[in-house]
């Protein structure tokens, strides 16, 4: 079996895995609560059905955020990779505009050098920082303001970043399965979302050439290092 077979076998794997299970338990909540509901048609609303009902909206909200998660990555297969050579210095500054609000609420600091041209897709260049850096200050540390620095290295055939965060980190044990789809560390109520970010950079990443690891960065949080080829996007 070639390399390429396995890792679209691997992928449809990940794929049925998700739809089976992780998709299943909200739809579940949402029919099982719905069903209660729809028993007391007849009642004036109580406090228990209103509970009832902030929880079918609440695993509503969560299953269309991982369906809306898979919709991406799914597009990440199928749309054609589109190289051109793309200054990142303007695609960090849409970023940060993109960002803006978020980063104003959390004081986060961002700071990088002057950044490359590179050989790439330039939607996907956007969605790789942004769901880096939208990480980083997602899992701040409380009551610290984020401080994210990026770092970047050329090598002969490559460069190499690197997204240094002072978050909360994430155990060594954990570096290889936070690539998968949908995996999360913490609770929603810790830290929502649905853990698609770091698998849609790896996705990314490897569809240009690259490769990720994650380690801990100096001031104890997590620091994300990839690479882009130079020669562009791999066909697909």
């Amino acid at each position: 079996m070639t390399p390429s077979v396995a890792s679209a076998e691997d992928e449809f794997r990940d794929f049925a895995y998700i739809v089976s299970h992780d998709l299943s338990g909200p739809v579940r909540t949402i029919v099982g609560f719905s069903q209660l509901l729809a028993e007391k048609l007849d009642q004036l609303p109580s406090d228990e059905d209103k509970l009832h009902l902030e929880l079918i909206m609440e695993s509503g909200q969560k299953l269309n955020e991982m369906i809306q998660g898979l919709l991406v990555f799914s597009r990440l297969n199928t749309v054609p990779r589109a190289p051109e050579l793309i200054d990142l210095e303007i695609t960090l500054a849409r970023v940060h505009m993109e960002l803006q609000a978020l980063i104003d609420a959390t004081r986060a600091q961002l700071t990088y050098p002057r950044m490359p041209e590179v050989l790439a897709d330039n939607n996907r260049m956007f969605s790789l920082f942004y769901f880096l850096i939208e990480n980083a200050i997602k899992f701040r540390r409380k009551d610290v303001s984020p401080d994210i620095r990026i770092f970047v290295a050329e090598r002969p055939e490559e460069w190499e970043f690197c997204v240094s965060d002072n978050g909360i980190g994430i155990d060594p044990m954990f570096h290889d399965d936070v690539f998968r789809p949908l995996r999360k560390l913490h609770t929603d109520d810790a830290y929502p979302g649905v853990g698609m970010g770091l698998t849609l950079v790896r996705k990314i990443v490897l569809q240009h050439g690259g490769a990720i690891r994650l380690e801990a960065s100096p001031s104890g949080g997590t620091a994300v290092i990839f690479t882009l080829s130079k020669a562009g996007p791999v066909k697909s």
